[in-house]
């Protein structure tokens, strides 16, 4: 089995080098061709001022400048390309580079003549190329008139001194719709370039004037644009492009056939890594804790943007798209970027809100877990919208319409969106006065419960049944809300009576027990001054009325009504600290202990009780009236 592996191995070697052999041989062998053209290496100042701009000063030197620029691309280009082809190797020369550099900087100098400004910045470069080059095929074919008749800045300096109001603001070649004009306003404001009117008919112009032959005896660039929709790469192609069948190069569409190949594969390619990576962070984020769900999906979406940027990189550089193809993939892909990038950062804000809760200092159900999570979310929301906005300008979508649309349906939208806006104001309200915090028991509205959660929206509160209401923060901030988490004490008032034939002396002695019994004894009784247990910390156990005998608050007893079937003995204590079950174990005692006294002394509790008085009875005689 072992040599069967190595025989299959050494036979995909073999076979390797076979293909990279039988390439060898499709290259031409000579390694150093003579360059057709003369002087292809620019002998002017474009090395020592890279950064010098084609002359725009008038229509005359912007034409001219157009077309010195872009031949000498053409030129340097075409030197490059069959360097690149007659040399040996799976790499272009250094010198081949060199030259293809200076064709692309020449070029650069060529598309700075056209007004761009009305093309989508995100296509900008790839379609300037391409209207570039088209403008150049229609110049190649048309006549141009003498650059002598053309005004140059002589005579707009001149137009401009006599004052006339002339045409120079715009000059037009003859027989044409292109026109170069006098820019108003923007940075590039007084140069002459070829008006965005033009460039963004050039296209139509190109398809309407292909069908006239090259004019003989001028300097032209034959082939540039067909060259440049054909080969992939920006300007020179790269050599595995030459292996490529004949039929591969045919034209479909504005696209070549490989180009057409290439446009579906990639983007299954990319497709299927972004499922694969679904696959992968999608299944495993449900059993983790929400912090960690959250920085997985940040890590999926930083994965899928980068390869949404490389596939439009690839198809944009490297596949060289271009006409409408271009426009389409790259807003889509950009959108998706856009799109992504802004989700990132939402979920960016989540992942630093909940690392910032997850500090031991901070209490994952707190008020201030519950700003934490806020604010960044409110920030991530706003940062998030404005990058997508921001990234929707860039593919063409202008930002007039859309805040005009706005202010047109801004009432509409205004009215739709009032009780969520006045659920985010009220919550900011909330956390501005703190009616109340996660963990606090509230009555609201009839419930009553413990605050669980304060959202940007609503109030969530566990009842004390079990159940959770959620109540939005509008309503919350309104309302008045009964904090019982924030209560210092807890009071109760109570009435015990008895009955009417006791004398005055026992309801008397009734109020002095039920003082003693809230009072702090002087000593304590024995099963109140037990020792710890502790050997090394001994103290005694407080007396149960410690909690209801304060400076402020001592207990109240008072004989305060004559009811209609008993006398009336008011108690009022208040139970400090607020600790529900231990007041109620504390109210059993104090009832324990008032039974226990009251019994002892033999004072009986008064009930609801009817007393009938029967006619005839000699001990109770009713008084008769006569009737009339």
């Amino acid at each position: 089995m072992r040599n069967i592996k190595i025989y299959i191995r050494f036979l995909l070697i073999i076979s390797i080098v076979a293909v990279i052999a039988q390439a060898q041989e499709n290259v031409k062998t000579n390694t150093t061709p003579e360059i057709p053209f003369e002087h292809p290496v620019p002998e002017d100042d474009l090395e020592k001022y890279p950064l010098k701009t084609p002359d725009t000063s008038s229509p005359g030197a912007t034409l001219k400048s157009f077309l010195d620029n872009v031949n000498q691309s053409y030129r340097l280009l075409m030197a490059a390309h069959e360097m690149s082809i007659n040399s040996r190797g799976l790499s272009t020369p250094d010198t081949a580079k060199m030259l293809a550099h200076h064709a692309e900087k020449y070029f650069e100098r060529g598309t700075h003549c056209l007004d761009l400004s009305e093309i989508t910045p995100s296509i900008r470069k790839g379609w300037s190329y391409e209207v570039t080059l088209a403008l150049k095929e229609i110049l190649d074919r048309i006549e141009l008139p003498s650059l002598d008749s053309i005004p140059d800045a002589a005579a707009i300096e001149r137009d401009e001194a006599e004052k006339k109001n002339s045409k120079l603001y715009q000059w037009k070649i003859p027989n044409t719709n292109i026109l170069i004009a006098k820019i108003e306003e923007g940075p590039r404001q007084g140069e002459y370039l070829f008006s965005a009117e033009t460039v963004r008919r050039l296209e139509e112009y190109y398809h309407k004037a292909r069908h006239l032959p090259y004019k003989k005896n001028a300097v032209t660039s034959e082939g540039f644009l067909k060259f440049y929709i054909r080969s992939p790469g920006l300007l020179l192609p790269p050599k595995w492009s030459q292996w490529l069948p004949d039929w591969a190069y045919n034209i479909y569409y504005s696209q070549t056939v490989w180009q057409w190949i290439a446009i579906p594969l990639l983007v299954a390619i990319a497709s299927i890594m972004i499922f694969v990576l679904l696959r992968i962070f999608r299944p495993w984020s449900i059993k983790l804790s929400l912090l960690k769900r959250k920085r997985r999906q940040l890590f999926f979406i930083i994965l899928a943007y980068i390869i949404a940027v490389i596939l439009y990189y690839i198809l944009d550089v490297y596949v060289n798209l271009t006409s409408h193809v271009l426009i389409v993939l790259s807003t889509i892909t950009d959108v998706i970027s856009w799109f992504l990038m802004s989700w990132g950062i939402l979920i960016a804000g989540t992942v630093i809100a909940e690392s910032i809760v997850a500090s031991p200092r901070i209490d994952p159900e707190g008020i201030q877990a519950s700003y934490v999570r806020a604010l960044f979310g409110v920030v991530g929301f706003l940062a998030a919208a404005g990058v997508f906005i921001f990234g929707l300008s860039r593919v063409g979508v202008t930002l007039l319409p859309l805040l005009t649309g706005v202010g047109i349906g801004g009432l509409a939208f205004a009215l739709a969106a009032r009780p969520t806006l006045e659920n985010i104001i009220g919550s900011f309200m909330i956390f501005a006065d703190t009616p109340y915090r996660v963990g606090q028991r509230v009555k609201v509205m009839g419930h009553d419960g413990t605050v669980e959660s304060i959202g940007l929206r609503s109030t969530r509160i566990r009842l004390l049944s079990g159940h959770v209401t959620s109540i939005p923060n509008e309503k919350m901030a309104s309302l008045d809300v009964e904090n019982i988490g924030r209560r210092k004490f807890i009071k109760r008032e109570f009435s015990v009576t008895v009955t009417y034939d006791t004398p005055p002396a026992k309801v008397k002695l009734a109020t002095d027990i039920l003082r003693e019994i809230l009072s702090m004894p002087e000593k304590l009784p024995d099963e109140h001054n037990q020792k710890s247990s502790n050997k090394n910390e001994q103290s005694e156990v407080p007396h149960p009325n410690e909690a209801i005998n304060k400076p402020d608050f001592p207990p109240r007893v008072s004989f305060n009504e004559l009811n209609a079937d008993s006398l009336n003995i008011l108690v009022i204590y208040w139970y400090h600290p607020a600790d529900y079950w231990a007041y109620l174990e504390h109210a059993q005692w104090i009832n324990l202990q008032i039974m226990e006294r009251f019994n002892e002394a033999a004072i009986e509790f008064a009930f609801p009780t009817q007393t009938l008085y029967v006619a005839g009875d000699e001990k109770h005689p009713l008084p008769m009236r006569e009737k009339r």
